[in-house]
Parts: structure tokens; C-alpha cells; sequence
């Protein structure tokens, strides 16, 4: 027992959820140090708010008056930090200040609904003004944020608001004020989660898991006041509420560490210069397309192409416009393939291509000529034209060969056979 006198006790349950929210907000902002993303960047806005909002319930549930006041702060940080979220989840955009401002101008009427609800405003017409107002808004920034782009998906996303805060002001003609709260912070939430996994390239576990966390984070809300309402006797730790905000913040970690090691095998298998497939991707393609040839007895031709005068580029002109020449050249015989074809640069001006799916061997004959034809047109290179020619050797499978080895052996011979046979033209 306490005496009269005695100062009551400080609620201390928020504070492990602050210390291990301030951990992951101090390694988001390491991250952010070494990768500089856009999208970390408001990432760690988000965490930073959520951080906000853990102090501020802290504070209202340790002192008496004012307390209210200090509830909806709590509530308004949470609600801009699924803000925060919704735009890092965005597609990058050209001025990103200017959607970031949009979108907190959007939810301003949301903001007011909240402080509203937090000062006891008992008014159906103003929350249901302020539904209208903030659908209005996020109509408003969805159209001058998505010029030229998706029509498609814009119309999906406006369908979305007319939608959520159709329900939402439906809450509120029912006199369900804290319902129509519960499900603001809801559907942002849900929001964030779509958002993330449309704007995703790739499906790795890493996306799904936090898609998952942020869906989760949103059903909180709509749980919590179903309980309230169904089931009073119920109690639910703070933790269990709290848990998807971490598995969020795993998941975000997870696809950082997914999308570096992306990049690490990218630049383990591809050429830094011109981006193309390098020799150890190319001799991992070029199994795997006979692999399948023989399966489906078909034939795949390993074609080899040598720059022809490549030497004069870099020893008129420099390394630095013999680097331009490679790419320029790379782009040139890419054109000339098929999307089911890899074209390999395996090492200074020499290239492979690997042709798969022939039914017809004449198929052959026409990319090999479209090669020759690419660099018919002179290079431009400080203002000169430079011309370049191109040496070949195919080997076919199975009717040279049925050996990697002894097919691209073939082609390199061929290939410097025509070298030798091609007369020196002056640039």
C-alpha cells in the first residue's frame, strides 16, 4: 500500500518498446550512411515518428491533465509515420520534395479528425467534412503525382480512396467516431503494404514477409476495437499489438540485405563496363542452352565476335573513348539478337553471343549478317567518324559439335580465320 501522500508509481510498460524501436531507428540510420536511398531515407522518417508516438504515449500515460492532448500527438505521429511509409513505398518520383509535401497536405484533414476526436467534438457534420475534405486531398495528390504515368493503375489507386473513405464516413454517420478512427490508421497501414508490394521488382521473401508485417500492422486496429467492443474481458498483452512494428522492421532489413546481395551477383556475373553477361555467366548459359537443345533436339550456335581496328581507338583517342567505343558496340549487337538469346562480353573487344531455339539454321546466317551490318555506321567519337569492323566464328550444335569445348575451339578458329582473311582498312 502507498500512504496518502506518496507520488504514484511511473508506468514504465512503454519504455522497452522505446528502447528497442530507438535500436532499429540508430541501424536504419547506419544504413542509411552507406546506401543513401531515397527510400531509406523515409524509412527512417517513419521509424522516427513511431519513436514519437511510443514517447508521447509514455508521457500521457504518466501525467493527468493535458493528457488527451498528448494521446492525440501520439495518434497523429502514428498516423504520419504510415505517411511516411505510403510514400518511401512509392515508385520514386522526379521532384520527391514536392510529392512528399502533397502528401502531407493530404493528410492534414485526417490530422484535425484526430484532434477532433481526442477533444470530444461531438459533431457529426465535422467529421464528416473532414472525410471529405481529406478524400478530396488524396484524389488531388494521387492526380498531380501520377502525370504521365499508369493511368491504369491511378484509377485503381483513386478507387481505393473513393472506397476506404467512403466506409469511413459511413462509420461516422453511424456515430462511430473512434470506429472511423480505428479504421484511418487502419487502411493506411493497409495501404503502406499494397503500395510496397506493387513497388517491388522482384517477389523475394524478403518483400512478401514485410508486405505481410505492414497487412498485419494494419489489422491491428480493426482486432483490437472488435475485441474492445465484442469481448471487454479479453486482454491482450501490449506486446502481442506491438509485434507487428517489429516484424515490420525485419522484413525491412531482410529486403536490404536481399537487394545488396542482388547487387553483389549482378556485379559477380555481369561485365562492369557494358552491363552485359561476363565469361561466367556466359559459360553457366551456355550449358544450360544445351542442356535444353539436346532435350529437345535442337540446335544452339556459339557465335564469337573480335573487334576489328579496336586498337587504334584507344591509342588515338584514349582508354577512356575506347571504353564509350565497347559500350556503344555492346548496345549495337544487342539489338541484333532475340530476347531468348545472351550476348556475353567475355573480355577486352571480344564478345560471345549464344543463339538458342534454332529450328532453322539459316536463322544463323540473318544474325550473323544483322552483326556485320551494326557497325557499318561509323562510330562518333570526339567528333570523327570512326569505322570499325567485326570478325566472326560460329559453331553449331550438334552439327559441328556436341562438346562446349570443342564447339566454342570451332568458332574461336573461324572467328580468326576471317581476321587473318580481312584486309587492314584505314579509319
Amino acid at each position: 500500500m502507498t500512504s496518502a501522500g506518496a507520488r504514484p508509481a511511473v508506468n514504465l510498460n512503454p519504455l522497452p518498446d522505446f528502447l528497442a524501436i530507438g535500436a532499429l531507428v540508430a541501424i536504419f540510420i547506419s544504413l542509411l550512411r552507406r546506401t543513401q536511398q531515397t527510400r531509406m531515407r523515409y524509412w527512417v522518417v517513419g521509424w522516427v515518428l513511431v519513436l514519437a508516438h511510443i514517447a508521447a504515449e509514455f508521457v500521457a500515460l504518466n501525467i493527468g491533465a493535458g493528457s488527451d492532448t498528448v494521446s492525440a500527438l501520439a495518434a497523429v505521429t502514428l498516423l504520419l509515420a504510415s505517411a511516411a511509409f505510403i510514400w518511401a513505398a512509392q515508385t520514386p518520383q522526379r521532384k520527391p520534395t514536392r510529392t512528399l509535401v502533397r502528401t502531407g497536405l493530404a493528410e492534414l484533414p485526417n490530422v484535425a479528425f484526430i484532434f477532433s476526436l481526442f477533444g470530444n467534438v461531438q459533431s457529426g457534420s465535422v467529421y464528416l467534412g473532414l472525410v471529405a475534405v481529406g478524400a478530396l486531398g488524396a484524389l488531388l495528390a494521387i492526380s498531380a503525382g501520377s502525370r504521365g504515368g499508369d493511368r491504369s493503375a491511378r484509377r485503381r489507386y483513386a478507387g481505393g480512396i473513393v472506397a476506404v473513405y467512403a466506409i469511413q464516413a459511413a462509420l461516422v454517420l453511424r456515430g462511430d467516431f473512434e470506429y472511423a478512427f480505428d479504421w484511418m490508421l487502419c487502411w493506411h497501414y493497409l495501404a503502406v503494404a499494397i503500395l510496397f508490394w506493387a513497388g517491388s521488382t522482384r517477389r523475394s521473401p524478403g518483400v512478401v514477409f514485410t508486405t505481410a508485417s505492414f497487412l498485419a500492422w494494419g489489422a491491428v486496429f480493426p482486432i483490437a476495437a472488435v475485441l474492445q467492443h465484442f469481448a471487454p474481458a479479453v486482454h491482450v498483452e501490449s506486446e502481442v499489438w506491438n509485434l507487428p512494428k517489429f516484424l515490420v522492421a525485419s522484413g525491412m532489413i531482410l529486403t536490404l540485405l536481399e537487394e545488396q546481395m542482388a547487387k553483389v551477383e549482378q556485379a559477380a556475373l555481369h561485365d562492369a563496363l557494358t552491363g552485359l553477361p561476363n565469361r561466367r555467366l556466359y559459360a553457366l548459359r551456355v550449358r544450360e542452352a544445351v542442356a535444353q537443345a539436346a532435350q529437345r533436339h535442337q540446335r544452339v550456335a556459339l557465335v564469337t565476335l573480335d573487334l576489328d581496328r579496336f586498337k587504334q581507338i584507344n591509342d588515338r583517342f584514349g582508354h577512356y573513348a575506347g571504353d564509350e567505343a565497347l559500350r556503344t558496340v555492346a548496345q549495337r549487337f544487342a539489338a541484333c539478337l532475340r530476347a531468348s538469346d545472351t550476348l556475353a562480353r567475355i573480355g577486352g573487344d571480344e564478345f560471345m553471343a549464344i543463339l538458342g531455339d534454332l529450328g532453322d539454321p539459316a536463322a544463323v546466317k540473318r544474325i550473323v549478317h544483322a552483326f556485320e551490318q551494326a557497325l557499318v555506321e561509323p562510330l562518333l567519337i570526339d567528333q570523327q567518324p570512326v569505322r570499325l569492323g567485326v570478325s566472326i566464328g560460329v559453331a553449331i550444335y550438334p552439327d559441328d559439335a556436341t562438346d562446349i569445348e570443342a564447339m566454342q575451339r570451332l568458332a574461336d578458329r573461324r572467328m580468326y580465320g576471317g581476321k587473318q582473311a580481312e584486309r587492314p582498312a584505314s579509319t
